[in-house]
C-alpha cells in the first residue's frame, strides 16, 4: 500500500472503537454475568479481552507489512485459489454479525413499541447496510460525530443511575441465569471479535506501522471492548434480573434505549458489512464492490428475519470452532515461515494444502473439544494445533503440501493490490 494511503492510528482506531463501544457489547457482557455471576464474569471479560488483543495484534502486525487486507493475507497463506475457503468462511460469519446487530436493534424497537416485526427488521437491515459502501473514511466520521458521544452518555447513565447506587454488593452477586463453565465465559468474550480480529487487516492496514496497528487494537479491545462488557455485566448485576435491555424499556417512552441501540448498532453493522463485502469481492472477479454489498444485505435479511442468529451462545460457539484455526495459520505463516522477508515475497502455489489440511483438521479438533470438553476455552485447541502443525507440515512437505516442483515456496514481487470500493 502506498504511503499516501496510510491514515495513521486514529482513523483505524475510530473504526475499531465503533465496533467495540456498541450496545451489543454491553448486551453480551450482561449475558456473561447471567451465566457466571460476580466476580467471575469480570475475570472472564478481562482474560478474554487480553487473549483477543494478543491474537488480533499479531495478525495486525502481519497485515501492516505491505498493507494487506484480510483476503490478500489469505491468498498469501492458503494460496491464490485455496484462499477462497477461509475468505468465504469469514465473509459469511462477519455477515452474520451484521445480521445479529441489525436483529438486536430491531428487537429493542420491538420490545419498546411492538411494531410489525418483519417490516421492522427488513427496514433496519437495509438501512444499516447501505453506508459501508462509501468506505472507511465515512465510517470514522460517523463514529466520531455520533456514536462515541451517545455511548458515553449511555455509559454515564448505567454508572450513575444503576451501578453506583447499587454499591459494592453487586461484586459478589450470584448468577441469576443458567450456570456456564468459566472458560465458556472467556470464550464468549473473545468470540465477540474473533471474526473481525482475524480480518483486522481490512482496518489496520491503513496504519503507518506495526506499532500504530497494535495501538489501535489495544484501544479497541483492552480499553473500549473491556469497558463496555464490564459495564453490561455491572448493569445486569445492579438490576439483579434477566432483563437484556438494562432496565431502560419504558424509560422516557423507551426513546433513550432505542436511540442508543440504533445508532451504535448501525455503526457496528456498517463496519461488519464492510468486512463482509471486502471478502465477497475477492471470491470472484465478476463480483464488484456494489454487487458484494447487495449480497451482504440479502444474506443479512434472510438471517435476521428467520432469527437463526438470535441464539447468542450457539453463534459464538460456531465462531470459536471455525475462526481460530484461520488466525493461527496467518500468525504461523507470517512469523514462522516468512521470517526475514514477510510479504515482500508472494506464495507461488495456487493451493497451499498444508494450510488447507491444517485448517480442516483444526476445525474437527475444535468441534470434538466443544462436544467432549465443554469446560475448556472454545477454539484454543484448533488454534494451537495450527500454530504447530501447519509450519511443521510446510517445512517437511513437498509439492503436495504447497511447494512447487522446483522446491520453491515463494517468489519476489514488488507490490500487492486490493479489491475495494475504489475499484468500482
Amino acid at each position: 500500500m502506498p504511503g499516501s494511503e496510510r491514515l495513521g492510528v486514529w482513523e483505524p482506531a475510530t473504526v475499531w472503537i465503533g465496533f467495540a463501544i456498541a450496545f451489543s457489547i454491553a448486551f453480551i457482557g450482561s449475558q456473561i454475568y447471567f451465566g457466571l455471576g460476580m466476580p467471575e464474569a469480570l475475570y472472564a471479560i478481562v482474560i478474554g479481552n487480553v487473549f483477543l488483543a494478543i491474537y488480533s495484534s499479531l495478525i495486525a502486525v502481519a497485515s501492516v507489512d505491505g498493507g494487506l487486507n484480510f483476503p490478500l493475507q489469505m491468498k498469501e497463506a492458503f494460496g491464490k485459489k485455496g484462499a477462497l475457503l477461509p475468505i468465504a468462511v469469514v465473509g459469511l460469519l462477519v455477515n452474520g454479525w451484521y445480521a445479529f446487530q441489525a436483529w438486536l436493534a430491531a428487537d429493542v424497537i420491538r420490545a419498546a413499541w411492538d411494531p410489525s416485526w418483519y417490516l421492522l427488521v427488513v427496514g433496519v437491515v437495509i438501512l444499516f447496510g447501505l453506508p459501508s459502501l462509501i468506505g472507511v473514511g465515512a465510517m470514522s466520521d460517523v463514529v466520531e460525530k455520533l456514536v462515541i458521544p451517545i455511548m458515553v452518555l449511555f455509559a454515564a447513565y448505567i454508572l450513575f443511575a444503576q451501578v453506583i447506587p447499587a454499591g459494592t454488593s453487586i461484586l459478589s452477586q450470584p448468577a441469576p441465569g443458567e450456570s456456564i463453565p468459566f472458560f465458556v465465559g472467556v470464550g464468549l468474550t473473545w468470540g465477540t471479535f474473533a471474526v473481525s480480529g482475524t480480518a483486522t487487516g481490512d482496518i489496520v492496514r491503513f496504519a503507518e506501522d506495526s506499532k500504530q496497528a497494535v495501538l489501535a487494537t489495544i484501544i479497541a479491545f483492552l480499553i473500549c471492548n473491556t469497558s463496555m462488557m464490564v459495564l453490561g455485566a455491572l448493569s445486569a448485576a445492579a438490576l439483579n434480573s434477566l432483563d437484556p435491555y438494562f432496565g431502560m424499556i419504558g424509560l422516557l417512552g423507551s426513546i433513550p434505549v432505542v436511540a442508543v441501540a440504533v445508532v451504535s448498532l448501525w455503526s457496528t453493522c456498517d463496519a461488519c458489512h464492510y468486512n463482509a463485502t471486502m471478502s465477497y469481492t475477492n471470491l470472484s472477479s465478476i463480483i464488484s464492490w456494489r454487487i458484494a454489498g447487495v449480497i451482504g444485505i440479502l444474506a443479512a435479511l434472510i438471517t435476521a428475519t428467520t432469527e437463526v442468529i438470535s441464539n447468542l451462545e450457539n453463534w459464538l460457539n460456531l465462531i470459536s470452532i471455525l475462526v481460530p484455526p484461520i488466525g493461527g495459520i496467518i500468525i504461523a505463516d507470517y512469523f514462522l515461515l516468512r521470517r526475514g522477508f514477510g510479504y515482500a515475497e508472494t506464495r507461488v502455489a495456487n493451493y497451499n494444502w498444508a494450510a488447507i489440511t491444517s485448517f480442516a483438521v483444526a476445525v474437527g479438533v475444535n468441534y470434538y473439544a466443544y462436544v467432549t470438553y465443554p469446560q475448556l476455552l472454545p477454539g484454543l485447541a484448533g488454534l494451537l494445533l495450527c500454530l504447530v502443525a501447519y509450519p511443521v507440515s510446510v517445512k517437511v512437505g513437498v509439492a503436495v503440501l504447497g511447494r512447487t516442483q522446483m522446491g520453491s515456496t515463494f517468489e519476489p514481487h514488488n507490490s500487492v493490490t486490493e479489491t475495494g470500493p475504489a475499484d468500482d
